[in-house]
């Protein structure tokens, strides 16, 4: 079997990884009680922060692959550096050609790398964001670090369960860059980026792939960005890779990343290293990394300006249009209904059920990530000033209900029959959904229902049984009644929140989800009030 498809075996998301180390207990309490050479958090150090120490063997087993192997004398370093920096349980990375060359080739014909990264995930208690957050990269087309769960455990002791991410080395970028593996890639961390002084300085770590490590090809391509600008920069990036990366990044919320953060990024030049670069040698490709906090409820969706190629492009009228552009595509492709509903939901479902039978539960948190990752869609079309028209649900940002048009029930007192608008959760028939047309009034939207091609409407004329001025289905010719305005809430410039609210424009009340005022069939009702906070799915 290929080293890729080994690898592929080995990170699937629904194998459970069980790695047992056995080393001196004095050398294990050396490891796991270190701290970082410079400090917790000093991202100007230079050298290495933690020491190499020899594990007496590290066998390695899943629960669909590989078979219960065993190795000998593996090393092994702490991995753990400012948020993720834990004594109790600390990140580790092993390499299994430290202090035995031999194991290099012999381990790679197990499971195709002979470096292995286990993440504590003390940033994420959900533990789900790393897995979903790569694969969501892999189906947009960006770089990606394969990965599932592993459960370590050193001397008998189990030390939990882990992200076992696979780190950047040449099973990486052969996957990612089509087998190029004969570049320079680098590592930018908090502060670092594409500037000629934190080259200069020595900042910018060189991680490989070739004898090159003169970063020549990256102090070339800051110069021809701080020389050209925009211009320079299309030059010696691969600007559309750049930019769709870049839409991930905001549509993640990724705050410590690139973009707002200048943290927790990759670059590869995608060429052959050479000794003396040209600006023909030099095509950076960028790679997202420390993902572990992205889809947090406190953070907004947010186009970053404050790294030099997200500040070039936010000044830039043009290359702002092509990241609208990215985001749009992102929002039309990767974060659908469809794509949601068929392939990110159930995702996250087998993931929780095997961190279940690992013996964790994150529970709510998890919910988190649930509820963050069906706002995307919404939020990506708010980032770039559009409102989409295809068909969608209508959800409360506090249930999950969506509004649906009542298959059996009708409004009483109406002159022909108009159904019923009533909410609850998702049921997937064609009643839930709506479709959005350009309304009557400016800026105002219309909504016709997918199952009965009857109009979302608001009058002062029909009330429910408790005395508020009813929503229904209009099944007549469309009018100004059908009309309705959104308000975005928390929406500037470059921010979004993914949440807004439906105002009637022929009445000026905003649509409200009712937990008290029910049908004749007790359905909960949607009526005309204080305005629900909805988001579309």
């Amino acid at each position: 079997m290929e080293k890729q498809q080994l690898c592929n075996k080995f990170y699937d998301i629904d194998n459970l990884v069980t790695i047992k180390v056995s080393m001196p207990d004095a050398d294990w309490s050396a490891v796991k009680n270190a701290s970082p050479q410079g400090g917790t958090c000093n991202f100007g150090w230079k050298g290495d922060r933690y020491t190499w120490y020899k594990a007496t063997s590290v066998t390695i087993s899943g629960t669909k692959f590989p078979e219960p192997t065993t190795f000998s004398n593996v090393g092994i370093i702490k991995k753990s550096f400012c948020g993720s920096f834990s004594n109790s349980k600390p990140s580790l990375r092993f390499d299994y050609a430290q202090y035995d060359t031999a194991n290099e080739k012999a381990i790679e014909k197990v499971i195709g790398v002979h470096n292995l990264v286990v993440n504590n995930c003390k940033q994420d208690d959900s533990y789900v964001r790393q897995p979903l957050g790569y694969d969501l990269c892999r189906q947009a087309g960006i770089p990606y670090m394969r990965c599932n769960f592993a459960k370590v455990v050193v001397n008998d002791v189990d030390m939990g369960v882990y992200v076992n991410l696979e780190p950047i080395k040449k099973r990486f970028i052969q996957n990612n860059f089509n087998g190029n593996d004969k570049g320079n890639a680098y590592e930018l961390e908090l502060g670092e980026d594409l500037v000629v002084s934190d080259i200069d300085s020595s900042r910018i770590s060189f991680e490989g792939f070739s004898s090159y490590k003169d970063s020549k090809d990256l102090r070339l391509a800051a110069t021809q960005i701080a020389s050209g600008g925009i211009i320079g920069a299309k030059q010696v990036i691969d600007f559309d890779q750049y930019l769709k990366f870049s839409a991930m990044e905001a549509l993640f919320k990724h705050w410590d990343g690139y973009a707002l953060n200048r943290n927790n990024t990759y670059v590869y030049n995608d060429h052959v290293a050479v000794a003396d670069p040209t600006i023909d040698d030099v095509n950076f490709k960028f790679i997202m990394s420390g993902i572990d906090q992205i889809l947090q409820p406190g953070q907004e969706f947010h186009v970053g300006g404050n790294s030099k190629l997200g500040a070039l492009v936010r000044a830039d009228k043009d290359a702002t249009a092509s990241l609208y552009a990215a985001i749009r595509n992102l929002a039309n492709t990767v974060f659908t209904r469809e794509n949601h509903d068929g392939m990110i939901k159930p995702m996250i479902d087998r993931m929780e059920a095997l961190l279940k039978t690992a013996g964790v539960t994150p529970g709510s948190k998890i919910t988190e990530v649930r509820n963050q990752i069906r706002l995307v869609r919404t939020a990506a079309f708010q980032l770039i000033g559009e409102f989409p028209t295809n068909e969608s649900r209508f959800m409360a940002k506090d249930t999950g209900n969506c509004f649906s048009a009542s298959e059996e029930e009708f409004v009483t007192g109406s002159t022909s029959p108009q159904r019923e608008v009533i909410h609850g959760q998702p049921t997937g028939v064609p009643a839930d959904l709506w479709t959005m047309t350009p309304g009557t009034k400016e800026k105002s939207y219309k909504f016709q229902n997918n199952a009965y091609s009857s109009w979302l409407h608001c009058d002062k004329t029909i009330k429910t049984s408790r005395g508020n001025y009813d929503v229904y289905s209009f099944s007549g010719a469309a009018t100004s009644n059908n009309d309705f305005a959104i308000q975005h809430d928390g929406v500037r410039e470059w921010h979004a929140s993914g949440y807004f609210r439906m105002q009637s424009v022929a009445t000026g009340n905003f649509l409200h989800f009712s937990e008290s005022d029910l049908t004749l069939k007790g359905k909960k009702q949607v009526y005309q009030g204080g305005a629900t906070t909805l988001f579309l799915l």
